[in-house]
């Protein structure tokens, strides 16, 4: 598996777990719900009213956890089952629940209609649809993704080349989708987030603080000298586990970081996760940096504002936050060596 701190979405590949298993999390009191049938029945009936047939008799057969990020939310897969009229067959659907620590869920909701409003609902490129919302349990409704992961497709051994290309298509439509809502990210918060992870890496890297400190430094004078640019709809978390492929479409998964920042962001955290994969499944960093190169290259053709500058910034903060997962929040095997080449990396791209 890559070391990913959520890989266990939707469309994720991994063993989902059951109910039973999830701990109690008193910062995630929805999560109640999901070892409480009868009352997720009812609560589903009820949020999920305009969405089935009125006269639709709603079971719910199974409950599968698909990740837990503890005290900030919880990811589940529903299957549903529509029991039918006499002698007509039983109707199946599948749902992912999202249950937040706070309110986020009613700001993805809402991102997620608007984008659905602004060309992301039908067509080539896609948003999945959200269905209901409870701020009760901060409990956030989705419809299923059909598909493959990017990601799985890649690892594979498929020609993706395409796919890679419409992916930069995917993230000019949201970049050019006239989106103002979501909070405005800057860069001095974004500075703040990483001397907080600088110092946490500190306690697992001590011999490596010089470097971390210097890393910081000079991405605090490249951010401050590449100031300018104008604020826009960014999925914050754009990677190839977040896009699902189907047939001829192309739809994007997790918009919990959208927000309104430097849209170049995306193509770096994008272009360095695309290298991640290379590095934790074939050890080699460079792997897919063909891939990287072509994903860049069709995005920049599409676009009046592209700055390479700002690129390699970003690929260093993506570089450095994937050292921050791998050292801090998965610790998968040799998770030393693996976060010491992202954070060489960094500094090789400034």
């Amino acid at each position: 598996m890559t070391v990913k701190e959520e890989n266990l979405l939707a469309n994720t590949e991994a063993a989902p777990i059951e109910p039973d298993a999830l701990p109690l999390d008193p910062a995630l009191p929805g999560t109640a719900l999901l070892h409480q049938p009868t009352e997720l029945r009812k609560i589903l009936s009820q949020l999920l009213a305009d969405w089935l047939d009125p006269e639709a008799n709603l079971l719910v057969s199974r409950v599968a956890i698909r990740h837990v990020a503890p005290g900030k939310r919880c990811s589940a897969e529903l299957e549903l089952t529509l029991g039918p009229e006499m002698g007509a067959p039983a109707d199946h659907r599948r749902l992912l629940a999202k249950i937040y620590s706070e309110d986020q869920g009613a700001k993805v909701y809402e991102t997620l209609r608007e984008l659905r409003c602004r060309g992301f609902g039908t067509g080539r490129y896609t948003a999945p649809q959200p269905l209901a919302y409870d701020p009760a349990r901060h409990l956030l409704l989705l419809d299923w993704v059909e598909g493959d992961l990017l990601s799985s497709l890649m690892l594979a051994s498929s020609d993706v080349s395409q796919r890679i290309e419409e992916a930069a298509a995917w993230l000019l439509s949201l970049h050019t989708c006239g989106v103002t809502s979501g909070r405005r990210y800057t860069f001095s918060r974004h500075l703040h987030t990483l001397n907080i992870w600088r110092q946490l890496l500190t306690e697992v890297f001590p011999e490596d603080e010089h470097r971390m400190s210097e890393l910081l430094g000079w991405i605090e004078e490249r951010g401050l000298a590449l100031s300018g640019w104008t604020p826009g709809p960014t999925h914050r978390d754009f990677s190839p586990e977040h896009l699902v492929v189907h047939s001829d479409q192309l739809a994007g998964l997790d918009f919990d970081e959208f927000c309104q920042y430097d849209p170049l962001f995306d193509v770096a955290h994008f272009a360095a996760h695309l290298r991640f994969l290379g590095l934790t499944y074939f050890g080699s960093l460079r792997r897919f940096d063909w891939l990287a190169d072509r994903f860049q290259a069709s995005y920049k053709a599409g676009t009046q504002d592209y700055s390479t500058e700002r690129v390699c910034l970003y690929e260093a903060i993506s570089y450095f936050k994937l050292a921050r997962i791998v050292a801090l929040a998965e610790r998968p095997k040799a998770w030393k060596e693996i976060a010491a080449v992202l954070l060489r990396e960094a500094l090789r791209v400034l």
